[in-house]
This record gives C-alpha cells, sequence and structure tokens, in this order.
C-alpha cells in the first residue's frame, strides 16, 4: 500500500507540475503578447487557444490530478500522523480547493463568454477589457496554488520516504 500511496504521490506532483508550468505561461507571457494585440486579434487568439486547450491530452491531466488528489486528501487523513501526511493533506487542499476551483468557477467561465462574443464588436472590445484583467488576476492564484501543491507532494514524498528502496 505504502508503494500506491508513493506513486500516487509522485503522480499528482507531476501533475500539479504540468498545470503550474502551463498556468505560468500564461502569467509570464501570454497574456501580456495577446494584450498587445487589436482586441479582434486577441479575442480570437484566446479562442481558439481556448477550443485547443480541451484537447484530451489536457483534461486528463486536469481532473486526473484532481482525481488523484481526491484519493491522497483522504489517504492522508486516514494516515494522519504518518510521515509526510500533513504535506499530503496540505499540498492536495491546495490544488482541490485552490486550483481547480479557481479554474471551474473563474476561468472556464471567462473563457466561455469570450467564445459566444463576436470579436469585431463593441461589446467584444468591452468584453476584452474585461476579460483580460480579470481572467489574468485568477490565473495567477491557480498557478501559485498548483505550484504550492506541487512543492507541498513533493515535500510529501520525501518525508514518507522511499518504499521502493527497502
Amino acid at each position: 500500500m505504502e508503494q500506491l500511496i508513493f506513486v500516487v504521490t509522485i503522480l499528482a506532483a507531476l501533475g500539479t507540475a504540468l498545470l503550474a508550468g502551463n498556468f505560468f505561461a500564461f502569467s509570464a507571457f501570454l497574456m501580456r503578447a495577446l494584450g498587445g494585440l487589436s482586441a479582434e486579434r486577441g479575442i480570437v487568439a484566446m479562442q481558439a487557444i481556448t477550443a485547443a486547450i480541451r484537447s484530451p491530452v489536457f483534461l486528463v491531466v486536469f481532473f486526473g490530478t484532481a482525481a488523484l488528489c481526491a484519493v491522497l486528501s483522504g489517504t492522508a487523513i486516514l494516515h494522519w500522523g504518518k510521515p509526510g501526511s500533513c504535506y499530503l493533506l496540505a499540498g492536495t487542499v491546495f490544488f482541490l480547493m485552490g486550483t481547480f476551483p479557481v479554474t471551474m468557477m473563474c476561468n472556464v467561465p471567462l473563457n466561455n463568454q469570450l467564445a459566444r462574443i463576436a470579436p469585431d464588436t463593441k461589446d467584444g472590445r468591452e468584453v476584452w477589457k474585461h476579460f483580460q484583467s480579470s481572467w489574468a488576476a485568477w490565473n495567477h492564484v491557480r498557478t501559485i496554488t498548483a505550484l504550492v501543491a506541487c512543492a507541498l507532494l513533493i515535500l510529501a514524498a520525501v518525508a514518507g520516504g522511499n518504499p521502493f528502496a527497502h
């Protein structure tokens, strides 16, 4: 059982790392680049990005990481007091109460709103202005929570020790 928990923890850490990197790219330069475009071009580009990100690869990483974190949070509670259990619970909580709900309740609805807008209209330009600031702010939150979740999951794996080394 310890080996399975270790492997699942490593997989969850990798998932949170991949997601943190993806979100970081948007925070560090993609939103700045889109903001430098005309509203029409920025909207069209973000609509294309939103459509592309709904790929099976991203969805498996995103929802798979959430599922792994849900399992690991229960595991952390059931094995409370064992080395790394506090890191394991904290890491899963950062993802499940930070990254995941911010994405689903903030970024996705903003993406959906932008997807319905005609890029070459006055309404489109107004939505784009609001979208950029709101979406970017929430993206910073999910970037930080995914990164913290990753660090805590790594600490959990280290504190728990490598069960394959015995």
